[in-house]
């Protein structure tokens, strides 16, 4: 690693910890939904479990949501270029549409078409990230091989009222202004909003010289959401809720087949949704309706010519139940359904839909020191047919403070409607893919004392018939035999002084049915982030080193990267922020051919009261 003198001479100086789940998961008190879709401690936990509060985007000053999950355990993120470029996230090295994204529980509209792009989501509206990872397909079906990312918006009625104001400029002609605010109407209703601007003018992401000099692909996205929750009762409680965000991008479509391409991108998103929660004494029932639309136009510049326009839609309907038969006894379960739906506007593939019907049971019995989990859920599908899932875990209190815990799961993946209708000069959808199955294997220690804790997990992912795209006669098919991913990660939180560390290793070998090491997936990674007070001033550093790893026809070497973000309060409501990306101007690709930024510059001033 280079400059490495001068980079610990910095962490000497500003120590990092990124201030998430150090405090969190050593608390009774956390309440997470994501692991089993019913509110839980986080410690009765029995997967690998992280939590990211809307306190620690704010501490490492994150710009974007792909900067937030990058710091996670096992987390690997590959971009094309800078700002609002597409980007991808390996979860334990399983691929990005084998990762389930859900926003307030509800998977997104875009894994109708393949994975998410965070770099779309704006993260102005996150309140809270919950992060899982292992085999969840037997509670939310298909997609959940590597894990689940739940991006938590709304909050909920016992809000207190708050209101939150940024202005900020940076590298790039970077211009940012954004409002939120959570305010009580009486004593059982809360009025939540945000809405924010941001614009970033970019650089050249894919030089080709003598095809695109000067050319310059920035990013541009406007949104706002709102929020209403009552409580009806002491028992019911309800809530109606919309987001909205339209971005605009450039990317670069230049090849020496097709000349000189600049392509300005736009997308428009739209969600609506309501739900409804019932609590009485041992019972709990909840059910959310929700729909989504995103709308998706490219056309190459000067020419007009439209290169893809589409549009997707998705319909929710999720009934959740959960019992408490005995102290020690609770069984959970429930039906969501969802409508999912791809409008090709070019007129190759035109439109495809289907629906999915799942039912799950979960089971959760705890008798100090030992703890068992159990769920099974069968998937009905129009398109694949029936496919069944099962999970077991538990876990066991060695003593006071070290509890030894197992998992057992099976997953799958269905194909996209993307790989299977898809029809363009580059792509050609394959109507007889099968889904994607895995069985899936952790075991892990966890070590927590007032000093710190210490978590470290051994895994093994099974995949087969992974979906794969092949130039050659650009398709998909499904790649005969088994890929195998194996890995260790190791977690620690830790205190010296006023200083608070988290640190986390990550180990694998990512291989596929041949034995070759996976496009794209490192072996190693390190991150060290955190957060430290002095006086009116935090400070917060972030490290990543991530080994090298294989690209199409080339290998991309190692990189590390810092991160310093500064705090100054100059009143106890009035903060002067700023922000040095990529610390020592480290020259690196997480993609081939896609330079990421050098060394870049934020500044900002927050409001709160």
């Amino acid at each position: 690693m280079k400059k490495s003198l001068l980079a610990a001479t910095i962490a000497s100086l500003c120590l990092p910890s990124f201030a998430s789940s150090a405090a969190d998961t050593t608390s009774d008190d956390v309440m997470v939904v994501t692991a089993n879709r019913f509110e839980q401690p986080i410690t009765s936990v029995l997967a690998p479990f992280n939590v990211v509060t809307r306190q620690d985007i704010d501490n490492v000053q994150a710009k974007t949501l792909t900067e937030v999950l990058s710091l996670l355990p096992g987390v690997q993120i590959t971009q094309n270029g800078g700002r609002g470029q597409s980007s991808s996230i390996f979860v334990r090295g399983a691929n990005s549409d084998q990762v389930l994204v859900l926003v307030d529980g509800i998977r997104m509209a875009r894994s109708v078409a393949g994975n998410v792009d965070f770099n779309q989501i704006p993260l102005t509206q996150v309140e809270r990230i919950e992060f899982t990872r292992g085999a969840r397909a037997a509670i939310y079906g298909s997609e959940a091989i590597g894990g689940v990312i739940n991006i938590i918006t709304l909050t909920g009625t016992d809000t207190p009222s708050k209101t939150k104001l940024d202005l900020g400029i940076g590298s790039h002609n970077y211009q940012e202004a954004n409002a939120s605010g959570a305010y009580k109407i009486g004593d059982k209703t809360v009025l939540q909003l945000a809405a924010g601007y941001e614009n970033d003018k970019g650089y050249n992401v894919h030089p080709q010289p003598g095809l695109n000099d000067g050319d310059k692909h920035g990013f541009d996205s406007r949104n706002a959401s709102l929020a209403l929750h009552h409580q009806f009762s002491d028992q019911v409680s309800g809530y109606v809720a919309t987001r909205w965000y339209k971005n605009h991008y450039q990317y670069d479509g230049s090849s020496i087949y097709s000349g000189h391409q600049y392509v300005r991108a736009e997308t428009e998103f739209n969600d609506y949704s309501a739900g409804l929660k019932y609590a009485q004494d041992s019972y709990k029932s909840s059910v959310i309706f929700d729909y989504q639309k995103q709308d998706n136009l490219d056309r190459i510049d000067k020419t007009n010519v439209i290169n893809r326009q589409d549009q997707y839609h998705q319909r929710n309907v999720q009934w959740h139940n959960q019992y408490q038969l005995l102290s020690t006894l609770s069984v959970s379960g429930g039906i969501d359904w969802r409508q999912e739906q791809w409008n090709d506007l070019t007129g190759f593939a035109g439109n495809k839909e289907r629906d999915n019907t799942g039912y799950y049971a979960i089971g959760l019995w705890d008798y100090s020191p030992v703890s068992i989990e159990t769920s099974v859920r069968l998937d009905d599908n129009q398109q694949y047919g029936t496919h069944s899932t099962y999970n077991i875990a538990g876990g066991w209190y060695l003593n006071d403070n070290i509890q030894l815990r197992g998992s057992y799961g099976t997953a799958f993946k269905a194909p996209n409607l993307y790989q299977l209708y898809v029809k363009s000069a580059w792509s050609t959808g394959n109507t007889n893919l099968n889904p994607e199955t895995s069985k899936n294997i952790d075991v892990s220690l966890h070590a927590d004392y007032d000093i710190g804790s210490l978590a470290v997990t051994a895994y093994q992912m099974r995949i087969d018939d992974l979906i794969n795209y092949t130039g050659g006669a650009p398709s998909y098919e499904n790649v005969a035999g088994e890929s195998k991913i194996k890995g260790v990660e190791v977690e620690a939180d830790f205190d010296t002084g006023i200083i608070s560390h988290q640190l986390n290793f990550d180990f694998k070998d990512p291989r596929d049915s041949k034995g070759q090491q996976l496009i794209r997936r490192e072996k190693f990674s390190f991150k060290w982030v955190g957060t430290a007070s002095y006086g009116d001033l935090d400070t917060a550093v972030t490290y990543q080193y991530h080994g090298k790893r294989p690209d199409f026809d080339v290998e991309l070497p190692a990189y590390d990267t810092w991160d310093l973000a500064l705090t100054y309060w100059l009143q106890p409501k009035l903060a002067l922020k700023g922000r040095v990306a990529n610390l020592l101007n480290e020259d690196y690709e997480t993609a081939a051919g896609y330079a990421m930024p050098g060394r870049t510059f934020y500044t900002s001033i927050n409001y709160q009261f």
